[in-house]
């Protein structure tokens, strides 16, 4: 909780003065390990030499046919066995593996898809090119309460630095007061003391009214900040207790564009430009307390 007194002030002061104007990598493959038999038989062919000489008889001799051995192959040594299965299972194993990522990288693919297309949907009501850009998160719920006189609180849970961006979240409000209420900071620097950021706030005053404001060393610079009347802009702006808006912040240099249930409120172009920063939600109480919830809330960097 940090208190915050100059924006509960300046802001108030503003809107009063307002009413009153995720590679595959070389897979291995099993080397074919084989075995050749070897053989072979030599045979001498057959002379005429006489039967009663010496030369003749080692002719008959050399006549008989030796007896004829059948050859069998000869088995693989144990060992090509071995590796021939070893080499097997690794082909195995990484096919299985390379299908395992295959199967998740499709997976995750479906999901962002799925994912992307209400927000490119969405992008494209803002007068933003949806394929021009990047996701930069989409955000859980959150829940902020402030008690207390002239305080404030925000949450940046997914802290992200930002130049041109979109952002855009379902905001529900619950205030005692109509000249606090809920909102974002933007471009921030997150100083606890002369702070310099930009600020966009929807409150319950005056029937709905968005709230938008430049922090220059931790004063309001009234130039630089508007008050739109979101309630005679957008007929579908619930301004009651409980309900629920959603509100939407298109900043490309030093122009923002203001957006309330997809429909344009008004933009504000201002002199001092803060060129990056932090984005948070924001919840601002000038007295008893302040509830905000904020869903649906997506973050989109321009390029």
């Amino acid at each position: 909780m940090r208190r915050l007194q100059y924006v509960i002030v300046l802001l108030a002061g503003l809107f009063l003065a307002a009413l009153a104007c995720s590679p595959a990598g070389n897979e291995p493959s099993a080397a074919e390990l084989t075995a050749t038999a070897l053989s072979g038989a030599l045979q001498q062919p057959a002379t005429d030499a006489p039967a009663d000489t010496p030369e003749a008889e080692a002719t008959n001799e050399a006549e008989t046919p030796p007896e004829q051995v059948e050859e069998q192959p000869t088995a693989p040594p144990a060992e090509a066995s071995g590796a021939r299965e070893t080499a097997t299972a690794v082909v195995l194993g990484a096919t299985a593996t390379a299908a395992a990522r295959d199967a998740a990288e499709a997976a995750e693919a479906e999901a962002l898809a799925a994912t992307l297309a209400p927000i490119q949907a969405e992008l494209a009501q803002y007068g933003v090119d949806p394929n021009a850009g990047s996701l930069g998160w989409v955000h859980p719920p959150v829940e902020i309460s402030v008690e207390g006189f002239l305080q404030y609180d925000w949450d940046v849970d997914l802290v992200r630095v930002v130049d041109d961006f979109v952002i855009a979240a379902d905001i529900t409000m619950n205030t005692q007061f109509g000249s606090t209420g809920c909102g974002y900071a933007l471009r921030s620097d997150g100083k606890e003391e002369a702070v310099n950021q930009y600020v966009t706030i929807a409150t319950r005053g005056g029937s709905g009214r968005v709230l938008f404001g430049t922090m220059i060393d931790g004063n309001l610079v009234r130039d630089d900040s508007k008050d739109i009347f979101a309630g005679a802009v957008d007929p579908n702006f619930e301004w009651q207790n409980d309900e629920t808006n959603r509100v939407a912040v298109v900043g490309r240099g030093n122009t923002f564009s203001i957006y309330t249930n997809g429909l344009f409120i008004g933009d504000i172009t201002t002199d001092n430009a803060l060129e990056r920063g932090l984005v948070a939600f924001i919840a601002l109480n000038e007295s008893g307390t302040t509830h905000c919830l904020f869903e649906n809330a997506f973050l989109w960097l321009l390029d």
